[in-house]
């Protein structure tokens, strides 16, 4: 089992004054049998009040709310976590084997499973499939940041050919669903400096194994898993809504690094 040590911060500018802001940081590690976290700080500056809660999916994380008029917020959670390589033995909702908002398959989603079975000559329907299949999508989509938003769909990113880890994220678990694979979207961060990362987790023989196509690889015991859902709506770190008519600037930094 490895221990890592994480920071996350995030830094928010905006362009005018702004009040009654409410926003949800999740940024606590799911408890699992994979993975705990021995120690957590979190700081929020400027806040009012600060509520530790709980969704549905077992996202954990903070509400903040800062009702004086302000122009920047600046954030942090520092923690330990101690991680294991292995699968999640949880229960699997129904849900997770159907379309979602993002990961609806259209048709060149289907076209390009077809062409992914065609290829490999066989259909995939166990984990040396999935992860082949995987490797289809890592060998025919291209990492660039900018193209893609928040909003794009897995559908539309595949059509572009080109995004970021939440764009891989979506494309392989709308393939996975169009299989009748239950598959979820996750997120968090892994070892390194940079930014938070999202990948895939697949429910096989009774359990969730993890599979991240925007690095081609299995999820082993150098990523801290923070949220997951159908899609990125259901997993998205940070959120919020506030009074005032001002533009934000949106700055996150992420460093995990082991410790002995």
């Amino acid at each position: 089992m490895k221990q890592l040590h994480f920071r996350y911060e995030m830094q928010l500018q905006l362009s005018g004054d702004v009040r009654e802001h409410h926003f949800l940081m999740r940024c606590k590690p799911m408890e699992n049998e994979n993975q705990h976290c021995g120690s957590l700080s979190f700081r929020v500056t400027p806040s009012d009040t600060i509520d530790e809660v709980e969704d549905g999916f077992g996202n954990r994380g903070y509400a903040v709310t800062i009702r004086e008029p302000h122009r920047q917020v600046q954030m942090s959670a520092e923690g330990l976590v101690r991680v294991r390589m292995g699968e999640i033995r949880e229960d699997c909702h129904p849900m997770y084997r159907f379309p979602s908002l993002h990961t609806m398959p259209e048709d060149n989603i289907r076209a390009f499973l077809s062409d992914a079975q065609r290829y490999y000559g066989s259909e995939f329907r166990d984990m040396a499939g999935y992860r082949a299949l995987m490797g289809y999508l890592y060998s025919r989509f291209t990492y660039e940041p900018g193209i893609t938003t928040t909003k794009t769909t897995a559908a539309a990113a595949l059509a572009g050919g080109h995004g970021v880890c939440q764009d891989y994220a979506h494309i392989l678990i709308s393939l996975m669903r169009l299989q009748g694979v239950p598959a979820r979207y996750t997120a968090g961060m892994m070892i390194g400096e940079g930014a938070s990362h999202a990948w895939v987790e697949v429910w096989h023989n009774g359990a969730w194994i993890g599979l991240d196509p925007t690095n081609n690889q299995m999820v082993d015991d150098t990523y801290i898993k923070l949220t997951h859902g159908r899609d990125f709506e259901d997993g998205t770190l940070d959120r919020g809504c506030f009074l005032g008519f001002a533009s934000q600037n949106e700055i996150i930094h992420v460093k995990v690094e082991e410790r002995s």
